[in-house]
């Protein structure tokens, strides 16, 4: 990736609250933390399979200016109907953090874009 377009990438990511749903709770990033999920996986302790089939399986998402954007797979899809009570089920947790925001929305999918650019989401939760 080149230089500038990590400097991007990285900077989104210093920006955001990153987490994951697991099963058994929610994994959130610590404040100006510049992974990605995976690296958030890996850091806290699960090895790279383990990290690829969480993001695989689980939902994960991250708020950012009083939003909470949702999705699951590599592709940034909608939530299917497992993953939507799970994300659910650990709402509550997240709000404990002021996510989403007073007047924030919770979205679900998103459209993924270029590196750097704003992606869209796809409909609201």
């Amino acid at each position: 990736m080149p230089a500038d377009q990590n400097n991007v990438e990285t900077a989104f990511h210093r920006r955001r609250k990153a987490f994951v749903f697991l099963d058994g709770g929610v994994l959130i990033a610590a404040d100006g933390f510049a992974g990605s999920h995976f690296d958030l996986l890996t850091v806290s302790g699960f090895d790279e399979n383990q990290a690829r089939a969480i993001i695989e399986n689980n939902p994960r998402g991250y708020a950012l200016d009083g939003d909470v954007y949702l999705y699951q797979g590599t592709d940034f899809s909608v939530l299917n109907e497992r993953n939507r009570r799970l994300a659910s089920a650990f709402l509550p947790i997240l709000r404990q953090y002021g996510c989403p925001g007073a007047s924030g929305k919770i979205f679900d999918g998103m459209n993924a874009g270029a590196v750097g650019e704003k992606w869209s989401p796809v409909k609201e939760f």
